[in-house]
């Protein structure tokens, strides 16, 4: 009976050790604005995440063994739109690549479709928080043709203690999302492909 008992403990451990925890990796983009001297781009762009990117889960690595959930796209969304808001002359959300009507009234001349690739880990054995998270955003810009104009990229990272996690279980990969807007930013005001 007892090592029923045991055997019973054991595989509940073990399901509870691999489960996967809801988090977030929206950043706060209070503050995040036009560096000073910097001029937006002359052009207006449109924004496009598809709807299966939209609604996208991933799950990587966090602590003690233990898996952490999120939806990239979802998440950078807004932070995105500011991006384009603070770097083009406006920015227009596209709900497919084929939105005629948001071309044609918004004088579209760029379309963004965005890539995020994310990674994280955990320096904890006893806490499910991921520590240590990556972003990876790419972007590609299209005229509205669809053919290639630019590709702009930005690698972002984020670290938190256990004492940060304590008030905010999200603050690693939030950090890492803020960090990969703000370097995308500054790639998009620096491409000269996008300018021409």
């Amino acid at each position: 009976m007892q090592s029923l008992r045991l055997g019973f403990m054991m595989a509940v451990v073990i399901m509870a050790a691999g489960c996967a925890h809801q988090m977030t990796i929206r950043a706060d983009i209070a503050g995040l604005a036009l560096p000073a001297g910097a001029t937006p781009i002359p052009k207006n762009v449109g924004l496009h995440i598809s709807p299966d990117n939209r609604a996208k889960e991933v799950t990587t690595p966090g602590g003690g063994g233990d898996k952490v959930s999120y939806r990239p796209y979802a998440d950078m969304e807004t932070g995105l739109y500011k991006v384009f808001g603070n770097t083009f002359q406006n920015v227009d959300l596209l709900s497919t690549l084929s939105d005629v009507n948001s071309i044609a009234k918004h004088s579209l001349t760029l379309i963004a479709i965005p890539e995020i690739t994310t990674t994280s880990s955990s320096n904890g054995v006893f806490t499910w928080m991921a520590t240590d998270f990556t972003v990876q955003l790419s972007c590609k810009f299209t005229d509205v043709a669809g053919r290639e104009v630019a590709t702009v990229s930005s690698t972002g990272t984020g670290h938190a203690e256990f004492s940060d996690l304590k008030s905010d279980f999200s603050v690693a990969g939030e950090r890492a999302s803020r960090d990969a807007l703000e370097k995308f930013q500054a790639a998009v005001l620096q491409s000269e492909a996008l300018r021409k």
